[in-house]
């Protein structure tokens, strides 16, 4: 049990971590602070350096250089996940990333006595492990997971990792390299993982791309176990020897047509057949025969060719605010070279191993969905608690993953209605977590989504309340990447059996210091939107200081300020030392009380709450 393909599978569960802690860490720490340009070169230039595994390679040795970059990769996702100081994971992260596309080449390219690469297994494998882990975790990866259960894991994962390093590299390594059409299948290794990471495997993606999830449920657990039968398809498919070129090609190619199509139901069950392509062409890939070589060099640049697709495609994915072209062009890429990769046969995966992923992929998900707590609302009273909180994406002050912080944060503060800004729900560049979800079930309420970025990005509001008369709102978008698409949710708290209704109302203006005019124009189309509503209630992290003519135009409009009415009128940005309010939440038709700004450390913004009583029906 303990051999390569072992040693290859934890391996790139660590990369694949190394990756999702470098670019969250990048993003958060830099993101804003310097041109979004900066960002892409650094993550191309960093990534890049996976063509020294040549040097590496050469220099050390086929058994020394796999050894190396290997410690190199456990120690520091080790290092990572028990230290959680955002510099350190930036620079540690950076180092595992590093080492461990090179360990990775490097792992390819060495050969010894009959045995060959343990990718064409190891892969789909580490792909199916991933996504039931993050079933399992509610979709937080293992390395944020709470330190209690994430240290020991991931000890236990570098010792079994050290232990297969050892019986692998037996023997008398020797280096290989690809022909020109393998070397094809290894450049595309990097795009089919940004398509499985984007789309083929990620569960949030799957269910709002296939029209759940805007409107409360279990959207994404409902996406995780979609997609879990297609990895279970995938597996069946590789157990049993079929074509997996033609297949893989073709159900990437049928799977992500419909996925983006944004057909309800439709895509969601596409997401099936492009989980299924992913599995399948992560074997079909790393299959091509390898020749006789006396360094690691071909394989090296097919690989860091790869990894420079990767970071170019994520990059334009996300800089331009979830650009689908650059998706599309990626995914076509990984469709060609399945076709173009040499005939050789594709190791046929034994029963046990294929029934044991099929079985995971499917038994994991679905207990995560059943065991997820059912939603109950109540009728609505006339007096009842709201609170404003932007979640900083799921990270904390210190750019660190907080959404367990973030839940405790909420559930002391006890509101009835929650409205949420900068919530993700399963972006790359975020950890792949799903913050709306993860909010809902652990505080047992139920929400609606809007989306403002592609289909993973946007604002939310949670209740302990029915929410009905649901309605969106897309602001005008300024030209230029520094502004934004930003918009609003308007809803309705209570229902036809009840006699209070409210009607509650979620923003996040623009950022940019010198955009007061573009604050108020996105305010000008908020306030058509609500109209003469009464009581509504206005909460937003308005970008805008206390006396901006922006914030005029609400308290002009009739709406008052909650939170300085009723002593939550404080600083609230940033979370540590606040020296500026920005957060807000105004009213019309209420009275408010017992408002404060709430002392945590949880998000980049202290959150504010206040108790409101209804004056007008």
């Amino acid at each position: 049990m303990i051999g390569p393909a072992s040693f290859a599978t934890i391996g790139i569960l660590f990369l694949l971590g190394a990756i999702h802690v470098f670019t969250a860490t990048l993003y958060q720490s830099l993101f804003g602070k310097v041109p979004s340009t900066t960002l892409g070169v650094v993550a191309i230039v960093l990534f890049g350096l996976s063509l020294a595994a040549g040097v590496v390679g050469s220099r050390l040795g086929p058994r020394r250089s796999v050894t190396t970059t290997a410690a190199v990769l456990a120690v520091a996702m080790l290092l990572t996940t028990a230290l959680r100081q955002e510099w350190l994971d930036l620079v540690l992260s950076a180092a595992a990333v590093i080492a461990g596309t090179q360990w990775l080449a490097l792992t390819h390219a060495v050969r010894t006595e009959g045995r060959s690469s343990p990718l064409p297994i190891a892969l789909p494998v580490a792909l199916a492990i991933d996504l039931v882990l993050r079933s399992a975790l509610a979709t937080v990866p293992v390395f944020a997971a709470p330190l209690a259960l994430a240290v020991p894991l991931v000890l236990v994962a570098v010792l079994l990792f050290l232990a297969a390093g050892i019986a692998t590299l037996g023997g008398m390594p020797v280096w290989s390299a690809p022909s020109a059409r393998g070397a094809l299948g290894l450049a595309a290794v990097g795009p089919l993982l940004l398509a499985a990471e984007t789309g083929g495997l990620n569960g949030a993606q799957a269910a709002l791309a296939g029209g759940l999830g805007r409107d409360g449920g279990p959207s994404t657990q409902i996406g995780l176990l979609v997609v879990g039968i297609g990895v279970a398809a995938g597996a069946i498919v590789l157990a049993r020897g079929l074509p997996a070129r033609p297949g893989a090609a073709a159900a990437i190619t049928v799977g992500a047509v419909l996925f983006w199509l944004h057909v309800p139901v439709v895509s969601l069950a596409a997401g099936a057949a492009f989980a299924a392509g992913i599995v399948i062409a992560g074997s079909a890939l790393t299959s091509g025969p390898q020749l006789d070589a006396r360094s690691p060099w071909g394989t090296a640049l097919a690989c860091g060719i790869g990894w420079v697709l990767f970071v170019a495609g994520a990059f334009v994915h996300y800089a331009y605010f979830a650009n689908r072209e650059s998706l599309w062009l990626i995914t076509a890429f990984v469709v060609a070279a399945v076709l173009l990769v040499p005939p050789s046969p594709v190791p046929r995966w034994r029963p046990l191993l294929a029934g044991v992923v099929a079985a995971a992929a499917i038994l994991v998900p679905a207990a995560a969905l059943v065991l997820t707590p059912p939603v109950t609302t109540t009728r609505a009273p006339q007096s009842f608690r709201v609170m404003t909180y932007n979640v900083h994406q799921g990270f904390d002050v210190d750019d660190i993953p907080a959404l367990d912080r973030i839940a405790d944060t909420i559930a002391h503060e006890s509101p009835d209605v929650v409205v949420l800004q900068e919530v993700v729900r399963g972006w790359l560049i975020d950890d792949q977590h799903d913050v709306l979800g993860y909010l809902a079930a652990h505080l047992g309420m139920t929400y609606v989504f809007g989306p403002n970025i592609g289909d993973l990005y946007g604002n939310a509001i949670l209740s302990k309340y029915p929410i009905t008369d649901v309605r969106r709102l897309s602001y005008a978008k300024e030209p230029g990447l520094r502004y934004q698409p930003r918009g609003a949710i308007l809803a309705r708290i209570g229902d036809d059996t009840t006699a209070v209704r409210v009607t509650i109302v979620v923003t996040h203006l623009d950022e940019n210091s010198e955009a007061s005019p573009v604050r108020m124009e996105q305010i000008r189309a908020l306030l058509n939107e609500v109209g003469t509503a009464s009581p509504a209630i206005i909460a937003c992290d308005c970008n805008a200081k206390p006396g901006a003519p922006e914030l005029k135009l609400i308290t002009d409009s009739g709406f008052g300020d909650l939170g300085l009415q009723s002593g939550g009128g404080d600083n609230t940005f940033p979370a540590f030392g606040p020296d500026e309010r920005i957060d807000y939440i105004f009213g019309v038709g209420v009275i408010a009380a017992q408002g404060r700004v709430v002392a945590s450390t949880a998000s980049d913004h202290r959150p504010v709450v206040v108790n409101v009583t209804l004056s007008a029906r």
